[in-house]
This record gives C-alpha cells, structure tokens and sequence, in this order.
C-alpha cells in the first residue's frame, strides 16, 4: 500500500506505516494506528502523526435526500482535526459513538489536543 504524509517533513519509514496500518482500528474512513492516523483514500491512504494535530471535534451534517415519494434526512459525522501547519483535515466515521471513539483515542495518544470546536472570531 502507498502511504503519503498529510503534512510535508513528517514521513516515517514504510515499514512503520505498513505494521502501523495493519493493526490500525477501523473506523469507517479513518483508521486509527498506535503512531498515526490514518486517512483512507481510493489508492492508499494518507497518515498525520497524532504529534501534529493541535485540535479535534467531530462534525455532525444533515443531509437532506429527495426520495420519491417523500424527503428523508441523513446525518453524517466527520472527525475533523486542526493541525501544526494551520490546515485542517477531516475523516468520515460510521457515527456518532465512532466519532467519540476516535477522538478518545487522539486524546490518549496526544494529551496536548484540545478537543472541541471553536468558532472563529469574528
């Protein structure tokens, strides 16, 4: 599998991503290794070391579909995470419970991560 770094100047050696990776928890579009996380994408994925991420919520959007007969509503959660080079990225979780899950597991692996979203200032 070809893994790429979310941020430049933090690849790690292939086979620490391979071992990483292959006992990484899943978690939908996410993948969540012992060192990194992991972005799943078409062919690869992309990894942000749990190092560079400063912050982490999860989003919930509802999407609203036009069935036939009748409108129905879906709901979509997202980890999503600020990191060092000030960019922020974002993984599709199953739901809810997934998404709490997740961001447990970015606490206990970075301390430091405030966890939470903060509106910007205006």
């Amino acid at each position: 599998m070809k893994f790429k770094p979310e941020i430049a100047g933090t690849a790690l050696p292939p086979e620490v991503l391979e071992q990483d990776y292959a006992q990484a928890e899943n978690m939908d579009g996410l993948q969540l290794g012992e060192d990194c996380l992991f972005f799943r994408k078409l062919f690869g994925a992309t990894y942000l070391p749990y190092s560079q991420i400063v912050r982490a919520w999860l989003r919930q959007e509802e999407v609203k579909a036009r069935m036939c007969c009748s409108t129905a509503n879906f709901d979509q959660f997202y980890v999503v995470t600020d990191c060092t080079d000030g960019r922020q990225r974002r993984g599709h979780v199953a739901d809810k419970a997934s998404g709490q899950a997740c961001l447990d597991h970015i606490t206990c692996k970075n301390p430091n991560v405030s966890i939470g979203f903060i509106p910007p200032a205006q």
